[in-house]
């Protein structure tokens, strides 16, 4: 029955398994069921029947009604749509919230012990790290940051970074925006950053107190940390001779 086939696949991507699926699909077009109708319409077997409607009673899709027999009706879907996602936030709340404390251990772990980090180049091999990383050293500014962002990397990251770009040019530090010519017009930047428009190609660079560089690898989501003040100067200078 190919309705009843669309249904337990739609069921199948909200993240129910395929018993689940088969018994909430079932009840909906069947109406009440008992445990045995319900293991023949929906191939169930029998044993696992009361295991996986309580489990579909806890997330929300099914309501029983005690008797001799037993019988299970689906909750109409706005509602049991709407009693999944309550389950899934109050789980994934208490999920944040657990990987908070644990977070919190670690850095008092880490603050007891704390190893002398070593300059390099460092892979951003992931946007996560990728924007987590450029969060930190953009917020550790205490000098000057010069920002190049060719079209592509404007798109992509413009309006995560402008916030920290901001936040340090209200804090005293000096902030430079190279970018393409004609595009300023299409993003906000505020008036406390030094905004500079050429007709250059630019890397992806974002030189931080001419000591920490994020260098973009453009297309990929990736990018390289440079810690090696040597190499941020001259990443500088690259970016002074195209202006």
């Amino acid at each position: 029955m190919k309705q009843f086939e669309d249904l337990v696949s739609l069921l199948r991507t909200i993240g129910l398994n395929q018993y689940e699926a088969r018994t909430y699909a079932s009840l909906l077009l069947f109406g009440d069921l008992t445990a045995g109708e319900l293991s023949n319409r929906a191939g169930l077997p029998r044993p696992r029947v009361y295991d996986i409607v309580n489990g579909l009673v806890k997330k929300g899709f099914v309501l029983v009604q005690p008797g001799r027999p037993v019988k299970y009706r689906a909750v109409p879907p706005e509602e049991a749509i709407n009693n999944y996602i309550r389950m899934k936030r109050e789980n994934f709340e208490k999920e944040v919230e657990k990987i908070k404390k644990v977070g919190e251990e670690l850095k008092v772990h880490a603050q007891s012990h704390k190893p002398k980090e070593e300059g390099g180049f460092w892979l951003l091999g992931t946007d996560n790290i990728l924007r987590s990383r450029l969060q930190n050293i953009l917020r550790s500014s205490t000098n000057e940051i010069v920002v190049a962002l060719p079209t592509d990397f404007l798109l992509e990251y413009y309006g995560f970074i402008a916030p920290y770009l901001e936040e340090a040019a209200n804090r005293g530090v000096r902030v430079k925006m190279i970018i393409p010519r004609g595009v300023s017009g299409t993003i906000a930047v505020s008036r406390d950053i030094d905004v500079i428009e050429t007709d250059s190609d630019l890397p992806p660079i974002i030189l931080v107190d001419s000591k920490k560089a994020f260098v973009g690898l453009p297309n990929e989501n990736k990018g390289v940390l440079v810690d090696h003040p040597e190499f941020s100067r001259s990443f500088k200078r690259m970016l002074e001779s195209v202006l």
